[in-house]
């Protein structure tokens, strides 16, 4: 080796101590040595049969850029007014009839810097405005972090469909900060009441030659409308029928007034045999089956005295009983006595029918 090569390799040996001491932290010695050889022979490249005699080389010595931190992240500064949704009432499509008042409430919550004063207001801005006012000032002060409720009275239009009006609240400078809060209803118009019915009445008349009284034992009396008890101490109960082809079917019964004041008594009938009672039997032609044996129940009527039995009176409960037979030709019922079938005296107590009626009042169909 000549000694320009030596003093080659002498700055080299300088140049690998340099670059070790500027590599950054956390590589131990061995490894710093061994990272600055490798970039120092890198940058370095000597043939040695390529130095002449009178070259001297220097070698170029380029070191790894240290390491730049990052720039903190710039921080948003958080604005002036903001404001957090929380809650309403009223919610969308909420049914109203027409012209009824509401009102309607927002929750707000104060998620800005800023104080809203006084002068912050709820503004109408499009849409349907209710019969709401055009703004309307916050009532209260509301500081940064605290809630407030903002209320506006509205009134649903007069006829039916959907309606939706949007608002905004505005700051003290006229500037709108809360966007897209509405109110969205559905008013629902009633149904139109039922047009008025006509009304009509008619005297229901038995038809005498399809009816008359059946006695203990099965004896058919026809025509005769007898119910007591006889001298032989037999039971005798009444059958009627009532022509019903006046009453057109569809027709709706209203009232039913029972008229059975036309008849004469023979004995006690109602100290013998206590309260007589009317009930619905369709019995069709009558027979002497007919008679009905036994403890009854159903009774649509009741008679306990002279001064019951003398007067005409409306009885709820043979509505439905005439109800059903609407459509039909005869509306056919029984009398009886039914605390006792017969007193054992030996003595005939009556009450006998010269005609019955009823009166019905129904609405055409």
């Amino acid at each position: 080796m000549n000694n320009k090569l030596r003093l080659a390799c002498a700055w080299m040996a300088v140049m690998i101590v340099i670059v070790a001491c500027t590599l950054s932290g956390g590589l131990s010695e061995q490894e710093k040595l061994q990272t600055a050889v490798a970039q120092t022979m890198t940058a370095l490249v000597v043939e040695e049969d390529e130095v002449e005699e009178d070259e001297v080389i220097i070698p170029t010595i380029t070191t790894a850029p240290a390491d730049t931190p990052e720039d903190p992240p710039t921080k948003t500064p958080e604005p002036c007014n903001h404001a957090k949704f929380m809650s309403e009432t009223v919610e969308d499509g909420t049914d109203f009839a027409p012209n009824e008042n509401f009102t309607k409430t927002w929750r707000l919550k104060n998620d800005g810097t800023c104080t809203w004063n006084t002068n912050y207001k709820l503004v109408f801005v499009d849409g349907d405005q209710l019969s709401g006012p055009a703004n309307k000032n916050l009532t209260q002060s509301v500081a940064p972090g605290e809630q407030v409720d903002i209320s506006v009275d509205l009134k649903a239009p007069g006829s039916g469909g959907t309606y939706k009006g949007f608002w905004k609240v505005a700051d003290d400078e006229g500037q709108y900060f809360v966007h897209n809060i509405w109110v969205e209803i559905d008013v629902i118009e009633p149904a139109a009441p039922p047009l008025p019915r006509a009304v009509a009445a008619l005297t229901l008349n038995y038809a005498s030659v399809e009816g008359g009284s059946v006695r203990t034992g099965g004896a058919v009396y026809g025509g005769l409308y007898n119910v007591g008890d006889t001298t032989d101490n037999k039971g005798s109960q009444v059958f009627a029928s009532f022509d019903m082809t006046g009453i057109p079917a569809g027709s709706t019964i209203t009232e039913v007034i029972v008229d059975f004041t036309n008849y004469d008594k023979l004995g006690d009938p109602w100290g013998s045999l206590n309260c007589l009672r009317l009930y619905k039997q369709d019995y069709g032609a009558l027979n002497g089956a007919d008679f009905f044996a036994g403890a009854p129940s159903g009774a649509l009527v009741r008679w306990c005295s002279d001064g019951e039995l003398s007067t005409s009176h409306a009885d709820p409960d043979l509505i439905s009983a005439v109800q059903s037979k609407v459509g039909s030709n005869r509306f056919q019922v029984r009398l009886q006595f039914t605390d006792l079938d017969h007193d054992g005296d030996g003595v005939g107590d009556m009450v006998r029918f010269g005609s019955m009626k009823l009166h019905v009042t129904y609405e055409l169909p």
